[in-house]
């Protein structure tokens, strides 16, 4: 009923309804082009975001780096020179002078907080190759010194023979902290124990580093932001001319849907007013029984290339008055594959071979060319086959005069469930009244102006749905 209506309104005031459906065709695509526009900033916003986490990380992991190397070296520097001072305790093989070590270990302590920087050392111990403890030392200023026991003591101090230094990042109480391993050489240059010590990082350094994380990728940002202020412009100049382009090969593919239908309607009736009228009755039965948008566009260039292979038909069989002989007629049944082989080499044209190759296909078989029978013919060749009987029934031709709307109506219903589908048919019935009246009486002029306002409404939606 809303088809009907539509349609009605459309005979009273032709022109306004060609407005209205030209401008909508307008917005659609300006809402279109909009869309894309927000997507591209959107993109672009969203892969600076991306790129400012991936820079943050990167950051945040090179800082950190950085404070272990710069705590490691200085560590190490002050482990070689314990190891100096104390090689020669550990010549023992047992490891007996605890108490040596020990005030050793004290001093090592006191120093590690006093010169490493960047915080202090809370635990230190020396253990030998089997990772038994030898001898710890503990920050007794340390306020979760529980907590850094039950660390160390979770931690495996067992090294091979020969294991080189390693610093590695703990978390102890929410706070950074780094554990440092060194082996101990005794006077003999072997590896005779392993000291390791845990640092906590200071506020200041954590400060430090945050500061110097934050200010790079502010940095960081901002360049990626300005780049995006600078390409955005850009892109959207090239986008507008990208759609200029895309609408201007949009137009030549129409138009050359209309130069082959028009070279073979000259041949036929002199007019291109056949095929205006049968694809807008295709396409208004198409939408009121709700065929996809995808399948419309197809049946748009099957409607408009139906008949495309007459072109190859000799005029005194298509022209010919009176009834054709059983001879012309499978001559002329071969505009089917005609139309086909001129089609298949276009990629954009293609689309239209089921409307060319089945729309003289019937709904209980007995067609041409392949004798397809019920759903086997494509949906698009049977909604098309109804608006082409019912354009030839209802329109002259050279060789006969216009039928009434009620003959022709009744034609289609002897061709129930025989030569249409009966699901279509009867969808169509609902529309054809109002339809006819609207369409019938058009001059080639307005319908032209009609089919081009459908055209592009489902074409521009189809090209910037894929841009």
């Amino acid at each position: 009923m809303h088809t009907s209506l539509s349609i009605s309104q459309q005979k009273t005031n032709p022109d306004s309804s060609f407005a209205a459906r030209y401008k909508s065709s307008q917005d659609t695509r300006s809402s279109f082009k909009s869309t894309i526009q927000k997507k591209i900033l959107f993109r672009l916003v969203v892969a600076g975001t991306l790129i400012s986490i991936v820079l943050a990380s990167a950051v945040f992991f090179i800082e950190l780096q950085r404070l272990g190397r710069l705590v490691n070296n200085r560590a190490s520097e002050i482990a070689t020179r314990f190891n100096a001072e104390v090689h020669h305790l550990l010549d023992d093989p047992k490891l007996g002078r605890k108490a040596a070590l020990r005030n050793k270990l004290k001093v090592l302590s006191i120093a590690g907080k006093m010169n490493l920087g960047m915080g202090h050392v809370i635990y230190a111990g020396i253990y030998d190759l089997d990772g038994n403890p030898i001898v710890i030392e503990r920050d007794t200023l340390c306020t979760y010194q529980e907590a850094v026991d039950d660390i160390m003591l979770s931690f495996d101090h067992h090294l091979p023979k020969n294991s080189r230094k390693y610093h590695k990042y703990r978390t102890i109480n929410g706070k950074p902290h780094i554990q440092l391993t060194y082996p101990l050489t005794n006077s003999k240059g072997e590896q005779a124990a392993v000291i390791e010590g845990l640092f906590a990082v200071s506020r200041k350094t954590i400060d430090e580093v945050v500061r110097r994380i934050m200010r790079t990728v502010l940095e960081a940002i901002g360049i990626v932001m300005l780049t995006t202020l600078i390409l955005y412009p850009i892109i959207i100049t090239l986008f507008r001319r990208l759609s200029t382009l895309t609408d201007s090969l949009l137009q030549a593919n129409i138009e050359t849907l209309r130069v082959l239908g028009s070279a073979v309607a000259k041949r036929d009736s002199d007019t291109d007013i056949h095929n205006y009228r049968v694809t807008i009755y295709s396409v208004k039965l198409a939408e009121a029984h709700g065929l996809h948008y995808s399948l419309i566009q197809k049946l748009i260039k099957g409607a408009f290339l139906h008949d495309v292979g007459k072109i190859g038909i000799s005029d005194q069989i298509l022209l010919k008055p009176g009834k054709l002989t059983e001879r012309e007629c499978e001559i002329m049944k071969r505009h089917v594959n005609y139309g086909i082989d001129i089609i298949r080499h276009s990629e954009w044209l293609k689309d239209a071979s089921d409307v060319v190759k089945y729309h003289h296909e019937q709904f209980a078989g007995g067609g041409y060319p392949a004798g397809l029978k019920g759903d086997s013919i494509p949906i698009t060749a049977r909604i098309f086959a109804i608006a082409d009987v019912f354009d030839a029934l209802t329109s002259s031709r050279p060789y006969k005069d216009p039928m009434p709307f009620e003959d022709a109506m009744g034609i289609l219903a002897d061709g129930r469930n025989n030569h249409f589908d009966p699901f279509l048919l009867d969808t169509f019935i609902t529309i054809a009244k109002s339809l006819y009246e609207a369409i019938s009486s058009c001059t080639e002029q307005s319908l032209h102006q009609r089919l081009e306002s459908i055209t592009r409404q489902y074409f521009s939606r189809e090209m910037y749905k894929k841009s």
